[in-house]
């Protein structure tokens, strides 16, 4: 049974692997390689004390998946946050991202955000299909934003606005 938390600075060591497990597969992140624990936990610490949301999918003890939203720090976008998340390989593909992506989104708008946006490669088509169903729109495309390993990538653009958010999950249901 997977259970979804909060994380706090304690969970640093096992979600420092769950990220880089899913950073060394070069496909899905940004980054190559995940943090390490200090990192990590200097990262959980600073989202806690800007009032960002972060959440772990956990089997058993062991961390398979997050979800968070960063709240933008600069004036006049403190209402904004960006998306991140990620799930070990053998977790994909049984509805826990959808389920992991709409209780974090809910959290963070229920902070005060208005604005939730997030990057994602052009070729994460699972991905793009998981936003897309959850309300985000692609408001743009940065080309060629990363070559790796030989390969060209395509960064997409996503955001959701809170009203939209709440219009796909109350208002348009009847």
């Amino acid at each position: 049974m997977i259970e979804f938390r909060q994380s706090n600075p304690d969970d640093a060591a096992r979600l420092s692997q769950c990220v880089d497990v899913v950073a060394r597969e070069r496909r899905y992140l940004a980054v190559i390689c995940g943090f390490t624990e200090d990192e990590t936990r200097t990262f959980i610490q600073n989202l806690v004390d800007k009032g960002g949301v972060q959440l772990l999918a956990l089997d058993a003890a062991a961390v398979v998946g997050w979800c968070d939203v960063s709240p933008m720090r600069f004036e006049g976008m403190r209402h904004v946050g960006r998306l991140g998340m990620g799930l070990l390989p053998a977790y994909r593909g049984q509805g826990l991202g959808k389920r992991l992506l709409r209780e974090t989104v809910d959290r963070a708008f229920g902070t005060g955000l208005r604005r939730i946006e997030l990057d994602v490669f052009a070729s994460n088509q699972n991905a793009l299909r998981l936003y897309e169903q959850a309300g985000f729109v692609t408001e743009g495309r940065k080309r060629q934003a990363r070559i790796l390993d030989g390969c060209e990538e395509d960064i997409v653009i996503m955001g959701l606005l809170r009203d939209e958010w709440l219009y796909n999950r109350v208002g348009n249901s009847s």
